[in-house]
């Protein structure tokens, strides 16, 4: 995919959105120029500018879609034959044909709640007040202290680690 040119720097290929701006003509003179010798060297982009060249050539040349007149006729009966669903909540369309959003009376205005800072402050009331807080902290507490004590107390079944002889010494092999 790459090759390696004049300074080792990698030659990469074209982008396809390149291939088809010089199919069509769209690149400055410079772009195309580089392009184009681009595509004298890269058998890869020289290909995919000839097949680009292909689809531009069958689309210019084929013939522009029709549709039957009875597709024609239901699409235009639309507007009047289909109910249409009514305005989403909250919006309403004036005399001028204007989007305007309506406020819902059943619901208080935004910015009509408490002011900030005035109601009690998070835990005064609820869950982490009252006799289960405590519960709950006293149990935390001597969970941690159980699991402290056991990895901290000796155990006293463990074997004992082997003694070395004090004349022992390292040998290192080693492979011819």
């Amino acid at each position: 995919m790459t090759d390696l040119r004049g300074w080792g720097l990698p030659e990469q290929h074209l982008l396809p959105d390149a291939v088809v701006a010089f199919v069509d003509g769209e690149l400055s003179s410079v772009a195309h120029e580089r392009a184009s010798a681009h595509i004298q060297r890269c058998g890869f982009c020289a290909f995919e500018t000839y097949t680009q060249q292909q689809a531009r050539a069958a689309v210019r040349t084929a013939a522009a879609p029709t549709a039957s007149a009875s597709l024609l006729d239901r699409l235009g009966a639309i507007p009047q034959e289909v109910d249409l669903p009514s305005a989403p909540d909250g919006l309403a369309i004036t005399e001028d044909g204007q989007f305007v959003a309506v406020q819902r009376t059943d619901k208080p205005a935004f910015g009509s709640g408490p002011v900030l800072g005035s109601s009690r402050p998070l835990g005064s009331n609820g869950w982490f007040s009252g006799r289960r807080a405590r519960q709950g902290a006293g149990v935390v507490v001597s969970g941690m202290l159980l699991g402290a004590l056991a990895f901290t107390s000796p155990d006293s079944d463990a074997p004992a680690s082997p003694s070395v002889p004090q004349n022992a010494r390292a040998v290192f092999a080693t492979t011819p």
